[in-house]
């Protein structure tokens, strides 16, 4: 099952606003000289970056893992490891787009911090497949 990353205004305002204020810098300081070139390509692989990681933050749940994409970065969480599912307010760069988050812990130690527009349906999911993990008390 596929799910997409929740996107806030924190976030849209961050990443877009990059993006555009890149582009102008780019567009309006344009020359032909070997500086003003290296500098705009340099703009615009950021401003590729940012849009891979916009349009491609999701979540697949399949085969007994989750496979999570942030633009180029890829992990699997294997859903037997997780031990508990909460709720956090981050602002770190994580494979999430908001900044009301869900953290999954597995193993022994890993965390991984995701945002979900369906986050009941993913928790539901990964409980049927799971049943012993735990909820903090914001899903109880």
């Amino acid at each position: 099952m596929f799910f997409t990353s929740e996107k806030d205004i924190v976030y849209s305002l961050l990443c877009w606003g990059t993006i555009i204020f890149t582009s102008l810098a780019i567009f309006l300081n344009f020359s032909l000289s070997v500086l003003s070139i290296f500098s705009a390509l340099i703009g615009l692989l950021a401003i590729g970056f940012l849009i891979w990681v916009w349009f491609g933050t999701n979540y697949k749940v399949e085969d007994k893992s989750i496979q999570i994409k942030y633009g180029p970065f890829k992990e699997k969480v294997l859903i037997q490891d997780i031990n508990e599912i909460g709720k956090r307010k981050s602002k770190l760069i994580t494979p999430a787009l908001a900044i009301d988050r869900v953290l999954l812990r597995y193993g022994r130690y890993g965390e991984i911090l995701i945002t979900l527009k369906n986050e009941s349906e993913f928790i539901d999911l990964l409980l049927t497949n799971n049943p012993r993990i735990t909820l903090e008390n914001h899903y109880l």
